[in-house]
């Protein structure tokens, strides 16, 4: 609760430190929107009243929605940028895209890109998942439909991905293949718990190896130690840490379970269990590093061409985070755009910037562009940070 706090805090004065670095495009505080300028904006889970009024707005307003291959080609200056043209990013491939966004921006007559985990994703066949559609025909629940993202549906099926590609309103692209992080050294972070493993906590786990691969989420045991970390995609050389020292704390946990981690002590406990040891191990070569970065890059997108049967040709690095390996792979295996999040002294990417490092802004900011009902910072502000603090959406 302490560390969900803080992180609440800093991302409540990111905003107003980001303004005074002039972080924002001019629409942002009430400015125009200049002609040729196509904001991106950065969604994650999608949230049926908030994003039904962005896509309102933009509907309202006679803004269009750009796909990535649209969007670069502008870039490129291979076309004409459209007047009031936006480009919508969920980055992921959260459950609520099928659950909630298809449904609106069916509705407004919308496109999206997405960018995909393929490494996590599953197969689920059957009946689709309800969705607000269902909802609205008493079909469905709206409870059970929001519930979706707490379990095992997190993520997109890749039935789901073949059936909104179908659709025409939805561009996959790659969000490399685990959306991983890796061990960069011997300091003890934390350990593994019952909700590091699930859902979207599962993402911070970073990789552990046994034998020959990589364990993701809950296959991962309980109490394993979990050390300083960092993106796959950065610079970083991994540190794999000797397995035998795993042992020790993941028997602790063994005989309880997952009730272990209701003990008032448990950290306590399994901080023990290593306090006397050295943790051994040993850093991952340069070559052993551009081969684990090119198959995160290159195998995500192999598996979304097969799934889909579309070219894909754009990424967008988890966390932002790309060292000069990464980029360099992502241009040999055949990604032609990156995309990012705030970029230094880029407030919107404009035909001749950088493709490899791609403005992005977050989804409050929608109901800020330019035309009717226009919203303004001051209320965009107070309603995130009133769900930032739990006083609602």
């Amino acid at each position: 609760m302490a560390g969900r706090l803080v992180r609440s805090v800093k991302e409540a004065w990111e905003v107003p430190r980001d303004l005074l670095l002039r972080r924002y495009p001019p629409f942002v505080t009430g400015g125009p929107l200049p002609r040729g300028d196509i904001p991106v904006f950065v969604l994650h889970g999608a949230e049926p009243r908030s994003l039904e009024r962005q896509l309102r707005h933009l509907h309202d307003n006679d803004y269009q929605t750009l796909t990535a291959d649209e969007y670069v080609g502008v870039l490129l200056g291979n076309r004409p940028a459209p007047d009031r043209a936006v480009v919508l990013t969920f980055d992921d491939g959260r459950g609520s895209v099928w659950s909630v966004a298809h449904p609106l921006l069916n509705r407004f007559g919308m496109k999206a890109v997405v960018f995909l985990v393929p490494g996590r994703m599953r197969s689920r066949p059957g009946p689709p998942a309800p969705n607000l559609s269902d909802v609205e025909t008493g079909r469905a629940d709206l409870a059970e439909v929001m519930r979706r993202e707490e379990g095992p549906g997190a993520l997109l099926s890749w039935e789901e991905v073949e059936a909104l590609s179908r659709s025409g309103l939805f561009d996959f692209q790659s969000h490399t293949l685990t959306h991983a992080r890796v061990h960069t050294g011997p300091r003890l972070e934390g350990f593994v718990t019952p909700r590091s493993r699930r859902g979207y906590d599962a993402f911070d786990q970073p990789l552990v190896r046994e034998g020959d691969r990589d364990l993701l989420g809950e296959e991962v045991p309980l109490g394993t130690p979990l050390f300083h970390s960092a993106p796959r995609t950065s610079e970083v050389l991994r540190f794999f840490e000797d397995p035998a020292i795993r042992q020790r704390c993941v028997g602790t946990v063994e005989a309880e379970g997952e009730s272990f981690f209701r003990r008032p002590d448990w950290e306590t406990t399994l901080r023990r269990r290593l306090s006397r040891r050295r943790v051994r191990g040993r850093l991952e070569t340069r070559g052993e590093r551009a081969a684990a970065i090119e198959r995160e890059l290159a195998e995500s997108r192999r598996l979304i061409e097969e799934r889909t049967g579309r070219p894909v040709f754009h990424l967008c690095y988890p966390w932002h985070a790309s060292g000069a390996t990464a980029r360099e792979l992502a241009r040999a295996v055949g990604y032609r755009a990156a995309f990012g999040g705030k970029v230094p002294g880029v407030p919107i990417t404009r035909s001749g910037g950088d493709l490899q490092q791609i403005a992005r802004l977050g989804e409050d900011y929608v109901e800020l562009l330019p035309g009717r009902n226009r919203r303004t910072l001051r209320e965009v502000l107070r309603r995130k940070w009133g769900r930032r603090f739990g006083r609602g959406a």
